[in-house]
């Protein structure tokens, strides 16, 4: 009987246990289970603009359609807001060369890492977030393997940068700059998926769905607009391959790690609320407008325009070498600058060391 009051005991304590577990895994679900705020965006005559769940007063948006909006009123019970009009914003007059280009033999880089790798979608993966890689990574995997068919090397670094709170970004900075440091990119991504309803992030073309994708600035970092030049010309670029696939550009007041470099943006891979495959499939249109925008898209330097498979000449260079000329002549400024700060400093002080000696050397001769 003694032994079987033991036995009993301890399936009794294996039971309690379980059952805490159990109670923890819901916990979990529970957290993490897609009751996020979502904000719905108005202009100031009630239309609606954009959905995301993340939102601030002072935060700014441009339509696809180059409309440039900022948040001036959010009401935090109903989840709306009312953004205003600010500008058109000038779209870079953009062409396509039927011409065949000059086969190009260059290297080509990008590294991609995911700051919320938990982040997931609630009809694929069962929940919005996992204490993990979540279903985003699948997503980046699939952008990772559209972009090597076209000949780019491809570094995705899925370090794990979780909880999924205020410092991950801090914690991510290390992985970018790493990949940075050791690769040489000719731009970094980092993936994420947004918050919003699924019709904002699904189109639909003539009775097929596909999922769409949102561009974050951030407003924080030197870089700013330099990254909003590249955004604006991934969006001009993808607006003449696939109209559907960019929903906008949102500038949101963190920094995003891209004041590492000019060519630093974040990608919102639909909602939490989407198919995960309605986006895997999107991704061969998104490798195809980021290959076309850095690699095969050319800026001429008097008038600005846009040219899909130009030729590089004097006046002709690719995307990819503008901005980095750009930021190049950006950090050679800054050099410049500090050389100058410092040199006034020393000149300051010797004169000020020259001028106390010729007052010491005076008050002795005095004496």
């Amino acid at each position: 009987m003694k032994k079987l009051a033991v036995i009993f005991s301890l399936l009794t304590v294996i039971l309690v246990i379980n059952l805490c577990n159990f109670k923890c895994v819901l916990c979990a679900l529970e957290f993490f289970e897609s009751d996020m705020p979502i904000y719905s965006i108005y202009d100031e005559n009630f239309n609606l603009l954009f959905e995301r769940d993340e939102v601030e007063i002072g935060d700014s948006y441009m339509s696809n359609d180059f409309k440039y909006y900022e948040i001036i009123y959010l009401d935090k019970e109903s989840h709306k807001g009312i953004a205003k009009f600010v500008r058109n914003v000038e779209k870079p007059k953009i062409e396509k060369s039927y011409l065949p280009a000059p086969i190009k033999i260059e290297k080509r880089t990008i590294c991609m890492y995911m700051t919320h790798n938990d982040e997931s979608y609630v009809p694929s993966d069962g929940v919005d977030s996992v204490y993990g890689n979540g279903g985003i990574k699948d997503v980046a995997l699939a952008l990772k393997s559209e972009l090597e068919k076209n000949m780019i090397n491809v570094y995705l670094d899925d370090t794990l940068h979780i909880p999924h709170d205020s410092q991950a970004y801090s914690r991510s900075l290390k992985t970018a700059k790493n990949l940075i440091s050791k690769y040489s990119p000719d731009a970094i991504f980092d993936i994420h998926r947004d918050g919003a309803s699924r019709k904002y992030y699904v189109s639909n073309i003539n009775g097929k769905e596909h999922g769409r994708v949102r561009i974050v600035v951030g407003k924080a970092n030197p870089n700013m607009k330099l990254n909003e030049e590249f955004a604006t010309y991934l969006m001009a670029v993808g607006n003449e391959l696939y109209p559907w696939l960019f929903t906008d550009i949102y500038y949101a007041r963190g920094h995003y790690n891209q004041e590492l470099s000019s060519k630093a943006i974040l990608f919102e891979m639909g909602s939490h609320l989407c198919e995960k495959e309605l986006l895997l499939s999107s991704m061969k249109e998104l490798s195809e407008v980021i290959t076309t925008s850095l690699y095969n898209t050319t800026i001429n330097n008097s008038s600005g325009e846009l040219t899909i498979n130009g030729i590089e000449d004097k006046e002709n260079k690719v995307i990819n070498k503008v901005l980095e000329s750009k930021e190049n002549n950006k950090s050679e400024l800054f050099a410049i600058s500090i050389v100058i700060i410092l040199s006034a400093g020393v000149c300051v002080s010797t004169f000020f060391v020259f001028y106390k000696n010729l007052k010491n050397k005076k008050v002795g001769n005095k004496r």
